[in-house]
């Protein structure tokens, strides 16, 4: 009876699940931007792209995940809330201050890995509007990496 119980708790331990709180991704992402002037509707920018790296720490069974970048401000690092099922993430994102507000939504693959997809719409000082599109792909990385790219200094 001893040794079936050790080898429960041991099929326990070695749960993927029970063993690390946490999945860690970095997603290479490719980000499409175009910008209308609000007053005149005049495209500022049509389609303008830019390459990014996300980090993405997630904690599935909280419901919720952190993402860093290297252009974040890292006072901005906090949980935010999500819908996780099946090996997929979404979430809402809404910000909003007096110089920015943005709002859109994210879905991820991370069990396994896979796209990441976000769209994303933003008014800049009232004055600018900017449609985000971004495409990705992620893979599994030890929550070092994560760490890693934390701390790192500010450029």
């Amino acid at each position: 009876m001893k040794s079936l119980l050790a080898l429960g708790a041991l099929l326990l331990s070695a749960s993927p699940v029970l063993a690390d709180k946490f999945i860690y991704l970095k997603c290479d992402n490719e980000m499409t931007l175009t910008s209308t002037e609000i007053s005149t509707g005049k495209t500022l920018n049509d389609g303008e792209t830019k390459s990014e790296t996300v980090y993405l720490k997630i904690d599935q069974n909280g419901n919720r995940f952190m993402s860093y970048k290297a252009s974040s401000n890292k006072r901005d690092y906090k949980w935010d809330k999500a819908t996780i099922s099946g090996g997929v993430l979404s979430a809402k994102m809404l910000d909003k201050n007096e110089a920015l507000e943005a709002n859109g939504e994210i879905n991820l693959e991370f069990q396994p890995a896979g796209q990441l997809r976000s769209k994303v719409s933003a008014i800049a000082f009232g004055m600018i509007s900017t449609e985000i599109d971004i495409q990705g792909n992620c893979v599994d990385v030890d929550g070092s990496v994560f760490e890693k790219a934390l701390n790192e200094p500010e450029s």
